[in-house]
């Protein structure tokens, strides 16, 4: 029977497939209890299983490649670091040697006990940590039922639809490259680390469909369309003709776009607003290249120092910023200092000690400043690429303007040093700083007096302003850019820097989702940076927009009390 469903869009798109339904996992425990004699080979059953997960892990870890293994591999890193947790491994085996359960019966009883932990930690993202606790767990007690033998590599997921509570973004990677065609997810968030990877895949994904577990079974035919955070299950003749239309007309519009040429993006009164790409590797700036991106507002370069045992030297870094340089011929690099700490874990020579709250640690500039000799050697860097087009330099998660001024400072004193050894470098290389942190927004004016330009960091500003972890499902509701909180922060860093003449872009999932390009656009935003896969949609969109007009509604776009009215405002 046909039945209509209402979510949240994701990642934008339109499919159809069938359905495959999976559950969160519920451990089915052997409940019996085990004698003396068995507990040696119960031990070691466990045991085989954590090393299989193990190689499962690095397994795919191998698999993935580029962009893609950059953006994982803290997510693959931080599962292989629980199965190495005394406090999980451990305290599974007690459980078998003093209370002779068998290994599903103590995984399961130290499961939850850890889960009562995780559950009571007030700190957004160490909670969110109970969600990696479940995925291991899931992987252990699925080895422990094959007992060792390899999983099924021939599943494919050609034509279908996952509907699921949930998906991990190494999982959502693994079922791209087997034809998976969407993702039907009854909790998750339009900004979890899954949603934004749907999106560079393109994607469609939908979430926070209430019931579909229940509801939606193996084989049914979804008709997704994820544009509108709809699904219809067993859609009719006239769906279906419906869904045809759409896919020729979406057909008709990428063959025009392929024969076009990216030419500069204006609004549809002519108005000339610049598209940047975000980048971390030469992949991405390819596509940046391709897309017509007027530059690389941000180029992420914590990425050189992961998944590693030893620091990137100088010369290291500089022949990737370098690279990066001369790829965007005469179009500007801008390049993000180092930004580890909080979500963002590497290990090796670069560990964080542990921290109650990271979120609010040490991270960003402040891990900088505090190793110098660190920081000294990527500025040098940066500075030398600068030799080979146009550099800027852009600083992290400021919170006050004595670190820019120290910042500043040690630029300085590494240009000098260059100079005096004859070192080819730019005479002007920018330094910029985030807008990611609350303090920064009330500061922004003496800010913009000693800083080149602004960066907005949509992401982390966001849940700073709402108190709410966008990876976190049940806070989702809360993480709501269109929150009217949210929307006059941004008004007082735009406006800020239009008095203080101080260029000013923003980044984050917010500057490459078509949705929020109007609001954009009427609180006086002409500078985007997004992934290269988002700028044609915010290229169309804008040709569709009539600046002036959407300008004059500025004060009611501030003036909104709910985001009801904010969404009013930018349909009419």
């Amino acid at each position: 029977m046909r039945s209509q469903w209402q979510g949240s869009k994701a990642s934008g798109g339109l499919s159809l497939g069938r359905a495959r339904v999976v559950y969160s996992a519920n451990l089915e425990i052997e409940a019996d209890l085990i004698d003396d004699a068995a507990i040696p080979n119960e031990t070691k059953r466990f045991e085989a299983a954590l090393n299989t997960t193990r190689q499962e892990l690095q397994s795919l870890s191998e698999r993935l490649s580029g962009a893609l293994a950059r953006d994982l591999v803290e997510i693959i890193e931080a599962h292989a670091l629980i199965l190495d947790d005394p406090d999980f491994t451990d305290g599974v085996v007690a459980l078998i040697r003093a209370e002779h359960l068998h290994a599903t019966a103590a995984l399961k009883r130290q499961r939850d006990q850890l889960a009562a932990a995780f559950d009571a930690i007030e700190d957004p993202y160490l909670r969110a940590r109970r969600d990696d606790l479940d995925h291991v767990v899931q992987r252990v007690f699925a080895a422990l039922q094959r007992g060792g033998a390899e999983p099924d590599r021939r599943v494919r997921a050609d034509g279908e639809i996952l509907v699921c509570e949930s998906l991990p973004p190494a999982e959502l990677a693994q079922l791209q490259y087997q034809g998976l065609h969407g993702v039907v997810a009854t909790a998750s968030s339009p900004y979890s680390h899954t949603a934004i990877l749907a999106r560079s895949f393109r994607m469609p994904m939908v979430c926070g469909v209430k019931g579909a577990l229940a509801q939606i079974h193996d084989g049914d035919l979804i008709l997704l369309d994820a544009d509108h955070g709809s699904l219809i299950v067993q859609p009719d003749a006239i769906d279906l003709t419906r869904f045809r239309s759409q896919q020729k007309e979406i057909e008709r519009t990428e063959r025009r776009r392929s024969r076009q040429k990216a030419g500069v993006a204006k609004t549809r009164d002519g108005y000339v607003i610049r598209l940047h790409a975000n980048a971390d590797d030469a992949e991405t700036i390819v596509l940046a290249a391709r897309a017509g991106a007027d530059s690389i507002g941000l180029f992420r370069t914590e990425f050189l120092f992961m998944r590693r045992r030893e620091l990137p030297s100088e010369e290291e870094q500089f022949r990737v910023y370098r690279d990066a340089v001369i790829s965007m011929g005469n179009k500007p690099v801008t390049l993000r200092t180092l930004d580890l700490g909080a979500d963002k874990t590497v290990g090796g020579p670069l560990e964080i000690s542990q921290e109650e709250n990271p979120a609010l640690g040490l991270r960003g500039i402040r891990l900088s400043l505090q190793r110098s000799a660190l920081f000294a050697t990527q500025l040098r860097a940066m500075l030398r690429a600068s030799a080979f087009g146009s550099v800027r330099i852009l600083l992290p998660m400021v919170s006050a303007v004595e670190e820019v001024r120290a910042a500043r400072s040690l630029l300085e004193s590494c240009m000098a040093e260059l100079r005096a050894s004859k070192v080819p470098m730019s005479d002007q290389v920018p330094l910029g700083v985030m807008i990611e942190v609350p303090a920064a927004v009330m500061i922004c004016n003496e800010l913009a007096r000693i800083a080149d330009f602004f960066a907005i960091g949509s992401n982390d500003l966001a849940q700073y302003v709402l108190a709410a972890d966008r990876n976190n499902a049940a806070v989702v509701n809360h993480y709501d850019p269109l929150h009217p909180a949210f929307i006059r922060t941004l008004f007082l860093v735009f406006d800020g820097a239009h008095r203080a003449r101080c260029p000013i872009s923003i980044c984050g999932e917010i500057a490459g989702d078509p949705l929020y390009t109007p609001l954009l656009i009427a609180l006086g935003l002409t500078d985007f940076s997004m992934h290269p896969n988002s700028i044609r949609d915010v290229r169309d969109m804008l040709a569709t927009l009539n600046r002036k007009s959407l300008r004059a509604k500025a004060k009611r776009f501030l003036h909104a009390a709910d985001r009801e009215s904010l969404c009013a405002l930018m349909e009419n």
